[in-house]
């Protein structure tokens, strides 16, 4: 066995999907389940996904050699904090959250010196909820963690080795680096998705244009049936480098609409040919 004991506090897709997938490793005898949410709770350990289970942090995590915060990003950082109350001081914290900067810096500054380290499992769908979990939901994906010079490096050995299991690669970057990169490749998208499923929904009148749409704007608009509690956090959290990716995006918006507006069908042209080249590169 790898681990005795790891547990998960917060078990959605991402933390239901984690603990299953750890199970099914055969390498962690024990995997605790942390869900305030009853009924999720009873789903997972009726189903498996953990072994054993509570619905709020406290001493059935003790013992554990690795907590894993998958909650909201909004509250990562409390909650690593409250579980290290009942943890022995050797074990290791981590989230799954998709913003770092904030986290890890707040984590940084906590006189008991949780040895924290900041992880993000590249991995989920647009659906949520432990009843969407799957267990080879990480295989093949990448994991960034997001070490920092205070991070004892046992401890990022051991998050590393935890993501290994289930199939993650991965791989580093600091924190404010993984911020700037996932406001482009990750929270842009999400704005992006959301604000076009709002512009056509508020445009057909009584006339409902979704039911005209063709494979295109669903697959473009799939993401925004997200949580919209999990990406406003997301979004509030990463906002500083986030509203500089919607400010670039609208500046390319703006390139195309000059070119409609004088008729410049050369100029848009090139744009398009620049973006769908972009686009083949990104393929490679």
């Amino acid at each position: 066995m790898t681990f005795k004991k790891v547990a998960v506090v917060g078990l959605g897709l991402i933390g239901g999907s984690l603990a299953a997938a750890l199970r099914n490793s055969g390498e962690v005898e024990e995997v605790f389940g942390v869900e305030r949410d009853a009924e999720s709770l009873r789903f997972a350990l009726e189903g498996g996904i953990a072994d054993a289970g509570s619905s709020e942090i406290g001493p059935g995590i003790s013992g554990s050699e690795i907590v894993v915060v998958a909650t909201y990003v909004d509250v990562i950082a409390g909650v690593a904090k409250e579980a290290s109350r009942f943890v022995s001081p050797g074990t290791v914290v981590c989230d799954t959250g998709s913003v770092k900067a904030p986290i890890v810096r707040e984590m940084e500054k906590d006189p008991r010196k949780i040895r924290f380290v900041g992880a993000h499992p590249i991995a989920g769908r647009e659906a949520s909820g432990v009843r969407e979990s799957d267990p080879a939901l990480f295989s093949g994906k990448r994991c960034v963690v997001t070490p920092v010079e205070s991070t004892c490096p046992e401890a990022l050995s051991v998050v590393k080795t935890l993501f290994s299991l289930v199939g993650s690669e991965v791989v580093e970057m600091d924190p404010e680096s993984h911020d700037e990169v996932f406001s482009l490749v990750s929270h842009l998208p999400h704005a992006v998705a959301y604000s076009l499923v709002g512009a056509v929904a508020s445009s057909g009148g009584e006339r409902n244009l979704f039911d005209f749409s063709g494979g295109g704007l669903a697959d473009f608009t799939r993401i925004a049936g997200s949580s919209p509690e999990m990406w406003a956090g997301i979004f509030i959290e990463n906002r500083d480098a986030l509203v500089r990716a919607i400010r670039g995006f609208s500046g390319k918006l703006e390139e195309i609409e000059k070119a409609l507006v004088s008729g410049n069908v050369e100029e848009l042209v090139t744009l398009l040919r620049e973006a769908r080249d972009s686009k083949r590169d990104l393929g490679k």
